[in-house]
Parts: C-alpha cells; structure tokens; sequence
C-alpha cells in the first residue's frame, strides 16, 4: 500500500488525531459504554500481557453512548480517564457522543484515529487490536498477536475465545451453549474448505493498518459490523486464525443489538433455541466447493455447479462471466470465493436446510 493510498484513504474517512498515538505501532481500540465498573480490570489485564511483549502498546478508549441515551456514566468515565486512577502514559481517551451505528461505530471512530494519528508511511505498518472494555486477555495475549502478523501474510486475524462465567446457573449454561454454536459454526466451515471458517466477535480480532485501510476500515451498521468487517478482510488480504485461547468476552445479557452474543444470551434464557444448522447442509457445502474449486471447473461462463437453483437465484450466471473476464486464469477459485462470500455461504446453509 502506497503513502498516496493511505492519505486517500484518510481524506475519505475523517477522524480526529492524537500526536502521542503516533508513536506507537500496535494500539489496541476499547469501545466503553457503561463499563465503568470492567474497564479497570480490562486494563489491567491487556498491561500484564503488554509487559510481555517485545513491542510498545497503546489503548485507546473510545468513550461513548447511543443517540438518545443518558450520558452521565460516559462523562463520568472520561473524567476518570483524563485525571483519574486510569490516565497513564500508554492510556489514551476519545470522546464519541451520540452515535447512531452502535459498537461498530465506536470501533471505527477509534481505529481511524490511530491511522490518522501516524505518519502515513508508518499508518500502514501497524497492527490494530480489536477489545471491548468488559473482556480480559491471557498474559499471552500480545506475544501471541505480534508474532501472527510477523510470521503470517494475511492481514487479519481470528483469535480464541472463551467466554467469562454467567452471572449465575442458567446464565453459564446459555454462554456455554452459543460458545458452542459459534464454534461448531466456524469450525464446520473450515472442514467444509470456505475461507470463512473463522469466527467475528468483536473481541477478539487483529489487523495489520494496510489491510484495514485497503477493504474500506470498518462500515457502521447497527449490528454485525465485526462480521461483515473480517468477511472484507478475508476477500482483501485473508483472515488467519490464533486458536489458542487467548481472549474472554464478558457473558452479560444486553439487548443493545439486534443479534449477536447478548441477545443470543436473552433468548436462549428466555427458552429460545438457536438457528443451529444440521450437518448435512454442511455437507451439502463441502461438495459444492470441491465441485466449484475443481480444476478446470470455473473457466466456462457457465461452470456446470451442483445446487444450480440457489446459484441462479444469487444471479452467479449473470456475473460471473465478467468476472471471468478480468480475472487470471490462476485466481478463478479466488474470485470465486470472493463472490461466494460469508454472507451468501450463510444463505445458502440456511436455504439447503429448509425442510
């Protein structure tokens, strides 16, 4: 990525800088909402594994609220930041009141002040970690994550998880069972041969600045920006995966997003099951890929596939002719998933398991 890439890149997403943020190389970003009461022990826990690690750190803390919502708690938490038991050298505070996209916004906001905060020959070179202010890290955390991206080429990484305890007994048992759920999903994908087989908790991810910068940096959506995020990553650069638990998310119930962990949690304690997938639409996915990435196989304009309905339905036959196209002959399986993306392995796994 060149320096006019990234300074394209920074005109086209504006964030505020901060000089002493340009210093470091690895930062990692913490979205806090009402975590005044985690966002100590979360520090301290991401410093024990900085003492670790061969690398200077930063943290930035993206203090935020809803549109709409109280905004005591966060003025509170920023104070604290700013002349409290938090401020420290390593330790830097942003304020981003009112946001209308969730999370996903707050991650954003952070992440592009990193870049903005250094040197556009530098911005490319860092490595952005993914945190929330109620998640603890292994004391291996960042030795971990800095020896990924020195040893690896993709531009992301998936890292292991386990979730902390539930507040009492049903509460362990329904984090248990959507931990499972995500796993069984991830891992399904990965046997099945996608190059989606990782999971996107927003905790627990890694990205080198290039390969932020080059997929667009993350788009604000009210839920699943971490999802569709990784999924622009593993299209752009690849997403590699850390298995080793390194990471534990918080397990509290929230109904602040749509989807996602928390309200996986609510529903699953409210005697909801989950969308679990059967095996054999799993089944189903690992033939059509082996079929797809075939040798021979995508280098017609109408590559002879199986699930053929759900491919006409997507308008795959429409496209992929043009895709052909402007594509080597050598990187046809690779458009292909790029076409075949996350989202469209998603609807075709809930398609086929239609009764």
């Amino acid at each position: 990525m060149t320096v006019r890439d990234t300074e394209k890149y920074r005109r086209r997403n504006p964030a505020p800088a901060l000089a002493a943020l340009g210093e470091f190389r690895v930062c990692t970003v913490i979205p806090c909402y009402n975590e005044n009461g985690t966002l100590g022990d979360t520090l301290e826990s991401l410093r024990r594994a900085a003492s670790l690690a061969d690398e200077k750190i930063a943290f930035l803390i993206v203090v935020n609220f809803p549109q709409g919502a109280d905004a005591g708690e966060s003025l509170e938490l920023l104070e604290r930041l700013e002349k409290g038991d938090l401020a420290a050298p390593d330790v830097f505070a942003l304020y981003a009141p009112e946001l209308k996209g969730g999370v996903g916004e707050a991650r954003k906001i952070g992440m592009d002040c990193f870049l903005q905060s250094c040197t556009p020959e530098k911005a490319a070179e860092t490595v952005i970690c993914s945190m929330d202010g109620d998640t603890l890290v292994e004391e291996e955390y960042f030795k971990y994550v800095i020896d990924f991206f020195r040893s690896r080429p993709e531009g992301g990484v998936s890292i292991g998880l386990r979730h902390l305890p539930g507040a009492d007994e049903a509460g362990e048992k329904a984090i248990r069972r959507y931990e499972s759920y995500l796993e069984r999903y991830a891992a399904q994908l990965k046997r099945c041969g996608s190059p989606y087989g990782f999971h996107t908790v927003g905790s627990a991810f890694a990205v080198r600045g290039e390969s932020y910068m080059k997929c667009g940096g993350m788009k604000v959506r009210q839920a699943g920006e971490d999802f569709y995020f990784l999924q622009a990553v593993a299209k752009t650069s690849g997403v590699g995966l850390i298995e080793k638990i390194l990471v534990h998310p918080s397990a509290r119930v929230s109904a602040r997003t749509p989807f996602g962990t928390g309200q996986a949690v609510r529903d699953l304690l409210a005697g909801k099951g989950l969308n679990e997938i059967p095996d054999a639409a799993f089944d189903r996915l690992a033939n059509l890929l082996a079929a797809a990435t075939a040798e021979g196989v995508l280098d017609s304009d109408s590559p002879s596939l199986p699930e053929e309905e759900f491919f006409r339905s997507e308008k795959f036959f429409k496209v992929w002719p043009g895709i052909r196209r402007n594509t080597p002959r050598s990187k046809l399986t690779n458009a292909f998933h790029i076409w075949f993306d996350g989202l469209k392995t998603l609807r075709f796994l809930h398609r086929v398991s239609l009764p």
